[in-house]
């Protein structure tokens, strides 16, 4: 007797692809399991079975001329809010071992703290900014709890770098300060755009101006560019990303510019991210403002400390990204979050005095 297809098993849920995600389809469940191909936001499926902490589901594709089945994080489905308990338990999670990660202070990450950051802060304090404070300025990676906010819980641990980074970490109390400068799926334009968000606190002014008057911070980490890289043309990105440089340095805050990571979804967005992170860099340079450059940081992590969709950084399973051990430097928000704590350092010792 022919076995009945898995999406004739009775219990499947109907779902699909979220709406911005590209995750993997892989032979099992866990990194470890072979790729067998990139799934788009288009994607509908039938999930049929679970692993048994239900964070990764097997699926059979509805829509997919092949017919394929296999398994997706479900993070990354519409089903990552649901109940799926419903569903039979049909693999177990085997994660890659990658080698532990370890990001050492001189490694070049850093650059550009110079005396002009120090001139921009001096204009700041004249304005009336406050040395204790920063803030936060991108998109849905800098919006994202992730990033800074695990450092505000206390629930940390500083691993190799406790010596080096303690007396930061209790310099400021902005790490669990939501910004005004930060929203999901925001290019360079909407960061400048008069009136775009929070309109009740901030009228017609733009995001950037609007976060600055508020909190009068001394320093912004700025990150843009992952959605810009989608298809905005470079020349009109970079004037996007040289006037938020301008707008900072005139409210007296230092911007800390930092690369984008790579983007793993396809070659063409590949190459435009290195793009990218060619323009952040001349930018930095042509204002002499502080560089954080995440994308080599990442670049010994697994998968490039990306997760499933091959945009957006991993983080690990707890949430907690505020682990600087090696385990917990496996993931691409832990390892932003060093980076940023190392710039923040630099930026106490030689700068915000």
């Amino acid at each position: 007797m022919t076995p009945l297809p898995v999406a004739a098993i009775g219990g499947a849920i109907e779902s699909r692809i979220c709406d911005t995600c590209q995750p993997y389809l892989r032979e099992s469940p866990g990194t470890a399991g072979r790729i067998l191909g990139r799934l788009d936001q288009t994607v509908t499926f039938q999930a049929v079975g679970r692993s048994a902490d239900s964070t990764w589901l097997q699926v059979n594709l509805t829509n997919d001329p092949r017919r394929r089945f296999g398994w997706v994080f479900r993070d990354l489905t519409a089903l990552r809010d649901a109940d799926v308990s419903m569903l039979p338990v049909t693999g177990e999670v085997v994660d890659a071992t990658p080698a532990p990660l370890s990001i050492a202070s001189n490694s070049g990450l850093i650059s550009g703290v110079s005396a002009t950051a120090r001139q921009i802060f001096l204009r700041g304090q004249a304005l009336g900014n406050r040395a204790h404070v920063f803030t936060r300025v991108g998109d849905s990676i800098t919006a994202s709890p992730y990033f800074l906010t695990p450092l505000s819980s206390g629930n940390y641990d500083l691993g190799a770098y406790q010596n080096e980074l303690w007396d930061t970490l209790r310099f400021s109390s902005s790490f669990g300060d939501a910004s005004l400068a930060a929203g999901n799926g925001w290019g360079a334009d909407r960061i400048l755009q008069n009136g775009f968000n929070a309109p009740e606190v901030c009228g017609d002014e733009p995001p950037l101006v609007c976060e600055y008057r508020i909190r009068k911070p001394a320093v912004a980490l700025i990150m843009i560019g992952t959605n810009d890289s989608g298809g905005v043309d470079p020349a009109v990105y970079e004037r996007n990303l040289s006037r938020i440089v301008e707008i900072s340095i005139e409210m007296g805050v230092i911007p800390v510019l930092s690369t984008i990571p790579p983007k793993l979804n396809d070659a063409w967005n590949g190459e435009r991210a290195l793009q990218w992170n060619r323009i952040i860099k001349n930018v930095a340079q042509r204002y002499d403002v502080p560089l954080m450059d995440y994308w080599l940081a990442l670049q010994n992590a697994p998968n490039y400390g990306l997760s499933e969709d091959g945009i957006h950084p991993s983080a690990p399973p707890d949430g907690n990204t505020a682990r600087f051990t090696p385990e917990g430097l496996r993931y691409g928000y832990t390892i932003r979050n060093l980076v940023a704590l190392q710039a923040l350092d630099a930026l106490r010792r030689y700068v915000l005095y």
